[in-house]
């Protein structure tokens, strides 16, 4: 019997930095009608694993038709808005009851290769930021970099002939994954892709990559894909600061050096101030973001978020900002030792002259 899904939905994510931080009261507030908002929570199950700071709000947009494989379908829209300044967007589009695996795949593909959602989603986060400007002190119009991800959230499957766990000896999961429907994957890759698997149950299954998962949650619980989404917007905040360190560290260099140095000179006491500046100011974004969510212990949801940060690289990111934010404070260290010297050598300066002006006089009286 062939495998297909009976119930299940397609979350389709873009995300997006749209502020330096968020006002989640005022978004709160913006949203008068309670059914169209609601604070992140999780099922009390799994909650003691994980702390989070500042929950998110979601706001739902209404429903939108999208085109997927040459069919209109109604969608319901989500915004879920973070307070280190990003907004997630998720298309929450159903699978029809009755669909095999393998149009699954070809659907996953189609997905992956369309533009279509991107633009939407880049409309729709543009709308949205103006909607809650008052809740934004400082909106990012500039950078236009966003994370994509796709999670396949399956409640209900047919023709199973085995536990959950060996799924994948009954349908290609790396195809899925991957959304490669006519590719012959090799058995190394397949055994990468999947190699990040877990269970908190004989009946869930869930499968974390970089670029898409797959969810398996006869219950509904949506417990799991909240923790990938907050994993992902960490991620494009790590990626955010990480081109900012390069941008304002470009921008020193270019200053320092475009500068001719002199003892009269004030510029060279301007960029040490603005480099210890944006060494406290950026370390503090970055603690607050990275202090944002936290995996206590080894419980289940604490182990798909460090699944999800590994398959994410949060490690590569840290290890970069952590880099380039030495390399500031040393830009700055050095910047203050040439304010100081330049400092000394201009009291030296005065010194010389206010010894002249006692000595010069005295010569003159003795010679002349």
């Amino acid at each position: 019997m062939e495998i297909k899904v009976n119930k299940g939905k397609i979350l389709v994510y873009r995300v997006f930095d749209i502020g330096s931080e968020i006002d989640l009261e005022k978004v709160e507030a913006l949203f008068e009608d309670k059914k169209l908002k609601e604070r992140f929570k999780l099922d009390r199950k799994h909650n003691m694993s994980l702390i989070i700071s500042k929950s998110p709000v979601s706001v739902q947009l209404g429903t939108i038709d999208v085109k997927i494989m040459d069919i209109v379908q109604s969608c319901e829209l989500v915004a879920k808005v973070w307070h280190f300044g990003t907004v997630s967007l998720c298309f929450q589009i159903p699978i029809f009851e009755g669909t095999t695996w393998p149009e699954l795949v070809k659907i996953a593909s189609w997905i992956e290769n369309d533009t279509a959602l991107d633009e939407i989603a880049k409309v729709k986060s543009k709308e949205f930021k103006e909607d809650i400007r008052h809740a934004i002190p400082v909106t990012n119009e500039d950078w236009s970099i966003y994370e994509d991800y796709v999670t396949y959230f399956i409640q209900q499957f047919e023709g199973l002939k085995g536990p959950i766990s060996d799924l994948n000896e009954e349908v290609d999961i790396a195809a899925l994954i991957l959304a490669e429907p006519n590719e012959n994957l090799s058995e190394a890759i397949k055994k990468k892709t999947i190699e990040n698997t877990h269970q908190y149950s004989r009946d869930d299954l869930v499968v974390v990559d970089w670029n898409s998962a797959l969810v398996v949650e006869p219950s509904g619980s949506m417990d799991v894909p909240l923790v990938i989404e907050f994993a992902l917007n960490q991620l494009l905040e790590m990626r955010y600061y990480d081109d900012l360190l390069d941008e304002r560290l470009n921008k020193l260099y270019n200053n320092v050096v475009g500068k001719k140095k002199t003892i009269f000179s004030k510029e060279y006491a301007r960029f040490a101030e603005e480099a210890g500046q944006m060494y406290l100011e950026i370390s503090e974004i970055v603690e607050n973001v990275e202090n944002s969510f936290k995996a206590v212990g080894d419980f289940y949801l604490a182990q798909i978020f460090r699944a999800s940060s590994k398959r994410f690289r949060f490690d590569d990111w840290t290890k970069s900002i952590n880099e380039k934010l030495g390399n500031l404070a040393e830009v700055s260290k050095l910047l203050h030792s040439e304010v100081n010297e330049g400092r000394n050598q201009l009291m030296e300066l005065i010194i010389i002259l206010l010894i002249a002006v006692e000595v010069i006089p005295l010569v003159w009286n003795l010679f002349f």
